[in-house]
C-alpha cells in the first residue's frame, strides 16, 4: 500500500515557534518534498527566515526542520545551506565523471 499524499502549505509557518511545533508534533509523520523542486523549497526556507543571523539554537531548528522536509541527513543539509550562503543560490553540481 503506498502512503497518502497530502500537500501542504508550508508557507503558513512564518515564526521559528511555529517550525518548532511543527517539528515536535510530526515526529512520527513522514514528508517529503519532491526531488526536483528540493533545491527550491531550501532556498525558500532560507530567505524566508534568513540563516546567518540567528544564533545557533535557531539555526538547528531551520536545519531539523529542512531535513524533516526533504529526507536529506543533516550533513547534506549543512553543506546545501553553505553552498546557498557561499553563492546565493543552490545549483545542480555536474557529475565529476567525463564521457
Amino acid at each position: 500500500m503506498r502512503g497518502m499524499v497530502i500537500n501542504m502549505e508550508e508557507a503558513k509557518l512564518k515564526t521559528l515557534e511555529q517550525i518548532k511545533a511543527f517539528l515536535d508534533g510530526t515526529s512520527e509523520v513522514a514528508f517529503r518534498v519532491q526531488k526536483e523542486g528540493r533545491n527550491q523549497f531550501i532556498e525558500r526556507v532560507l530567505k524566508r527566515f534568513g540563516y546567518a543571523p540567528h544564533g545557533r539554537a535557531d539555526k538547528g531548528v531551520l536545519l531539523r526542520y529542512i531535513g524533516h522536509m526533504t529526507g536529506l541527513s543533516r550533513q547534506q543539509v549543512t553543506r546545501l545551506v553553505r553552498q546557498y550562503h557561499k553563492n546565493g543560490k543552490l545549483s545542480k553540481k555536474p557529475c565529476g565523471r567525463l564521457v
